[in-house]
């Protein structure tokens, strides 16, 4: 991959502009002064059109295929303005970018992630779900390509920094330790979720983040999620990564070495650290804002977690174990149910058997090419949806 400029000429795509990991890498491209040659968004937000008009990228892609029949009017009439998911994947394919920070959600981002990897560039992903699906072909691609794998996940992005203090030298990890917040019902018991409303489980003692995500924090499952991801992109077994409940959230993960030594990254949450970092590697950029000040944290907690009131995590970590499609199974399952939940089909504490006995119920299919995880994504999604109605 050839070598990436001063910050200020960096060339960046940020797909899924408008969403919250979107919203804040915009914040540290205006920070940086880089300049950004794609924008795309799934839908419809006025958000969009000031982002098209203060950026002023090369290209804009507004990806819902509604959208590109009505043409929405804040966008329609503009120069270089794209519609539909096939022009999204052309416009990955073809922009000249130094970086492509990928924050679309869920396995609509499949597609993107795939034509990026095959790029030759940097790739700053925050999608977890392709690297939990298709993490295999993503980095065969990446390195066939000549490209580079940034994670932007706040965990995963610590992981990588703390691998950097050992030189990347994974023979000598002992575990990737993964820190979790807990959600906002952490201590509660099984009775209590079973009351759980879609408003409760959308507030995050921590972070903002869609819903989608809001809820997958709350039942343990993007915990689950990220130690697929963890596997996928630091090619270390299920065995050698924990999870450890830390409510502060100050540090965002670590790494212990053979010798015992652990290496462990702090900070604020904020999601800008993460995309910054992926933007300026190997270097970092010069902030004028307050860092941690250790005086004033007061003390910082660790506890194991509960398993048996949150069976998410280990029904994620059997789905990795299983292997092939089954990670893919597990995200459609899961996005099915908390689908469910928010539009008060299912209560919370459903989400777990929905999500289990779909996987019972999935067939094994080898994922070798991206058809065979959209395959299996479909029969997956039509499964839990019987699992749901009772049909199952």
């Amino acid at each position: 991959m050839k070598d990436l400029p001063g910050f200020s000429s960096l060339r960046v795509a940020v797909l899924g502009s408008t969403g919250s990991v979107g919203t804040q890498a915009l914040d540290v491209i205006r920070e940086l002064g880089c300049r950004v040659v794609l924008l795309s968004s799934r839908g419809r937000s006025p958000r969009f059109a000031e982002q098209i008009d203060e950026f002023h990228p090369e290209a804009v892609c507004l990806c819902d295929e509604s959208a590109a029949i009505e043409n929405d009017p804040s966008i329609a009439g503009r120069p270089n303005v794209y519609f539909g998911e096939k022009a999204h994947v052309d416009l990955v394919r073809s922009v000249d970018a130094d970086v492509i920070i990928h924050t679309v959600s869920g396995m609509a981002g499949l597609p993107t992630a795939i034509a990026a990897s095959e790029k030759g560039v940097r790739l700053a992903i925050a999608n977890k779900e392709s690297v939990i699906s298709a993490g295999d072909i993503i980095l065969d691609n990446i390195r066939s390509s000549g490209g580079e794998l940034i994670p932007v996940d706040s965990e995963h992005s610590a992981v990588f920094q703390c691998l950097l203090c050992n030189r990347g030298a994974h023979e000598e990890v002992k575990r990737i330790i993964l820190t979790a917040s807990g959600g906002p019902f952490y201590g509660w018991s099984p009775d209590q979720l079973k009351e759980v409303t879609p408003e409760r489980a959308l507030e995050h003692p921590t972070w903002k983040m869609g819903p989608k995500i809001t809820v997958d924090c709350a039942t343990m499952m993007n915990k689950g999620f990220e130690v697929i991801e963890a596997v996928r992109l630091f090619g270390v077994e299920e065995s050698r990564v924990d999870v450890v409940i830390h409510r502060q959230s100050i540090i965002h993960s670590m790494v212990e070495y053979t010798d015992n030594t652990v290496i462990a990254q702090l900070g604020y949450p904020d999601m800008r650290s993460p995309v910054r970092f992926a933007l300026t590697y190997p270097h970092r950029s010069c902030l004028s804002t307050e860092g941690l000040d250790f005086s004033r944290l007061g003390s910082l907690t660790f506890a194991e977690p509960d398993n048996e009131t949150f069976p998410l995590l280990e029904i994620a970590r059997a789905a990795l174990r299983e292997g092939d499609s089954y990670p893919a199974s597990l995200i459609a399952a899961d996005e099915v149910a908390v689908e469910a939940f928010l539009s008060r089909a299912v209560p919370f504490d459903r989400i777990p058997y929905i999500v289990e006995k779909t996987l019972d119920k999935a067939p094994r299919i080898a994922v070798r090419r991206p058809d065979d995880v959209a395959e299996a994504y479909g029969v997956s999604t039509r499964l839990a949806r019987e699992v749901i109605s009772g049909s199952l």
